[in-house]
């Protein structure tokens, strides 16, 4: 009996400790670097504020995926990110604000060769592509309709007569059929790589590793058959 006890002790602490208190969530870590205090939302649910540059929002793997998070200053929407994975129990997924974002057709929705860019800039702002008039920036949007079976424009400008400024900026491609690509001009991209730490293996306990374990199993088992 003794000798059962002592191997049930040995087993146990070859297990790993952690197992028994895994935590069940995934996690979202959003990038922000133009400022802190905004606030963001996932499929329009505020799920916290940005504090020195990020938000962690923890997220339960069998919940319904989000689809996208938006980030907001006060009433003005800064961003909009859409989410293409969801996280599983354990995991962290880094979601990085990038200058243009696309925008896929709905499941099920009826297209054709059009498409739109949605370009987003202070309001007053009138937008020309590639030297056409297309309209002015309206509660921190326009919308721009584009026939994506024609040569992509290269570049769009925003003037501000009342300014007397302009400024000149380059186009993404161009959207899918029936899809947007969201075009930002004041967003920071990623200024480093994630730094999220690599994957480790459990640390056994000093002096007390896999092998010296199996040894001392060895060893006590052959000292319990001689009593």
């Amino acid at each position: 009996m003794r000798t059962v006890c002592l191997v049930g002790i040995l087993l146990a602490c070859l297990l790993p400790a952690a197992a028994a208190g895994e935590d069940d969530a995934g996690r979202y870590i959003v990038h922000w670097y133009n400022g802190d205090g905004a606030e963001v939302y996932f499929d329009g649910e505020y799920v916290g504020t940005i504090i020195d540059t990020e938000l962690l929002v923890a997220v339960d793997p069998a919940a319904p995926p989000v689809r996208e998070y938006t980030i907001r200053d006060g009433e003005r929407l800064m961003y909009t990110g859409f989410i293409e994975s969801a996280p599983a129990a354990g995991e962290t997924i880094d979601l990085f604000p990038k200058y243009g974002l696309v925008e896929q057709p709905a499941p099920g929705a009826e297209v054709n060769e059009t498409g739109w860019y949605l370009i987003y800039c202070a309001d007053g702002e009138e937008v020309y592509i590639d030297g056409t008039f297309v309209g002015v920036v309206e509660d921190g949007t326009l919308r721009v309709a584009v026939n994506t079976t024609l040569p992509p424009p290269e570049e769009f400008v925003f003037r501000n007569k009342d300014r007397g400024t302009m400024s000149r900026h380059h186009l993404p491609p161009l959207p899918p059929p029936g899809g947007t690509v969201h075009v930002y001009t004041q967003v920071q991209p990623a200024p480093y790589a994630s730094s999220l730490p690599a994957e480790t293996s459990p640390t056994p306990l000093p002096g007390f590793g896999a092998a010296g374990a199996a040894t001392g199993l060895l060893v006590a088992a052959r000292h319990f058959r001689k009593q």
